[in-house]
């Protein structure tokens, strides 16, 4: 029995009109600067910052930044956050989710320039929301997903997550032993897979209600929860 239902944040509940801000990050970049973005970007992500700019401070000696470059990595991560809206269907679909299951948000993703989800009305939609920033865990990573049924109190087989990416958030979903709803807006190939695992493939969020319907009714097969 599906008893929760947690959404990725990016690219499937929420996107950006400028792209990753990690890429306009790589454009501001030296050459010498470019080997320490992984870094950097793991950095951002596994570890609380107060502020943008604390976060560049932080990284400004050993990469030699200037101010000038610390400032426009700032207004990166700024823009970011000002052009994030949400798909036409979210507030639709989490609100009726939510009658179903308990929902929450489990997203990799930093803790500052976060205000924008209170701005998209998603914070009160989402009670439960686990950033990597807070977790120190990043999809797929097991724990972050362990982290999650461990602090709502509920077995693997209870939840499913709700996610755009093949790699984070459906196979790390499967290892963790819980229910995979791919969010395949484009229509991409679905890479190979166990026909038996615990996935439905959906093209819009407005599907979700159903979805979760259905499983609780005891479907398995993706035609039957289509």
């Amino acid at each position: 029995m599906i008893r929760a239902a947690i959404f990725d944040l990016w690219n499937t509940l929420v996107h950006s009109r400028g792209g990753d801000p990690f890429q306009h990050l790589h454009e501001l970049m030296t050459e010498a600067q470019r080997s320490h973005l992984p870094t950097l970007k793991r950095d951002a992500m596994d570890q609380i910052h107060a502020s943008a700019e604390s976060f560049l401070e932080r990284w400004r000696p050993c990469m030699e930044m200037t101010e000038v470059q610390r400032e426009g990595m700032v207004a990166v991560f700024r823009a970011a956050a000002a052009d994030a809206e949400c798909f036409p269907e979210v507030q639709e679909a989490l609100t009726r989710t939510r009658r179903l299951v308990r929902i929450g948000l489990l997203s990799n993703t930093q803790s500052f320039d976060m205000e924008f989800l209170e701005r998209l009305d998603l914070t009160a939609l989402l009670p439960n929301r686990f950033l990597s920033a807070e977790t120190g865990y990043l999809k797929p990573d097991r724990s972050a997903f362990e982290t999650v049924q461990n602090r709502l109190g509920l077995f693997p087989g209870e939840l499913a997550m709700v996610g755009d990416s093949w790699n984070d958030d459906i196979l790390g979903a499967l290892r963790a032993g819980w229910t995979a709803i791919w969010v395949n807006r484009e229509g991409r190939p679905r890479p190979e897979l166990d026909p038996a695992a615990e996935l439905v493939q959906i093209s819009s969020l407005a599907q979700v209600p159903s979805v979760i319907e259905n499983l609780q009714a005891g479907a398995r097969c993706s035609t039957c929860l289509g």
